[in-house]
């Protein structure tokens, strides 16, 4: 399969060579064995168009069948390039519309925003918490790759003096002892609202799905102060704060981008 070239590659019409490529493997055996060897249904598919149909496609707004099925997909798409394409083919129409308000919103065209759209879609349905997030999903995922395009870098420039809303002596606390204190809210010890906050944000960095490079961040924190961290990666400070923002604006979606 070439699904990550034609994502990567955004040629001037990279719709068409999605299509392209659909068109190639919607009626191949061997396609199509794997998807029925997911068991999606008793009878099996026999077309990959049957497959989207099946998970909602152009279909209505709330169908609980559908979006159980579309489950199944995506709990493959995590360690399957094949079900990710089928999930990316899914989410097409919503992807598109995005595209076209978003290019009109920012005066960048429909053509580099369909751009925007397309390299986050890939990693968003890969890494997507079903386990966490199980309805809704085409709206959740719609809504993930949208914020990853378009929003993320809007709050980094809005909050880049204030990170991820965590005051800089909070990072000079050891978050291990953080942590491991024996009341974790705080209610009897006097530890600062700010302190508290950054407890549960390293907690819950490890509790979710989180980016390899957001994770790393987070674990640094443990052990370093801002500064440290900057200084052992060969960066500014700014610099620093600004990967933190990024990190803590992805836990954020993780956590709360769409019920």
């Amino acid at each position: 399969m070439t699904t990550s070239q034609s994502i990567t590659s955004i040629h001037r019409n990279p719709i068409a060579l999605l299509d392209a490529e659909w068109a190639r493997m919607v009626y191949s055996p061997r396609v199509l064995r794997t998807v029925n060897s997911w068991g999606l249904r008793p009878a099996p598919f026999t077309s990959l168009d049957e497959v989207l149909m099946a998970i909602g496609f152009r279909g209505a707004k709330c169908d609980l069948a559908a979006d159980q099925m579309l489950a199944q997909v995506v709990r493959h798409a995590a360690t399957d390039a094949l079900a990710a394409r089928i999930v990316l083919q899914r989410v097409i129409p919503p992807m598109l519309a995005i595209a076209r308000r978003r290019g009109h919103i920012r005066s960048i065209g429909y053509n580099d925003a369909l751009g925007m759209v397309l390299s986050h879609a890939w990693e968003v349905i890969r890494r997507y918490p079903i386990e966490r997030r199980p309805a809704k999903i085409a709206v959740n995922i719609v809504r993930d790759i949208e914020y990853f395009a378009f929003v993320r870098g809007e709050r980094r420039r809005q909050q880049f003096e204030t990170g991820a809303a965590i005051h800089d002596a909070t990072l000079n606390q050891r978050s291990a002892d953080l942590l491991n204190h024996e009341d974790p809210y705080g209610s009897s010890t006097g530890r600062s609202h700010a302190e508290v906050e950054l407890a549960f944000l390293l907690q819950s960095a490890r509790d979710h799905n989180m980016s390899e490079k957001s994770r790393a961040i987070f674990d640094a924190l443990t052990t370093q102060t801002l500064d440290e961290f900057a200084a052992a990666h060969g960066i500014s400070r700014r610099t620093a704060r600004g990967w933190l923002s990024d990190a803590a604006n992805e836990l954020r979606v993780r956590t709360q981008c769409a019920a």
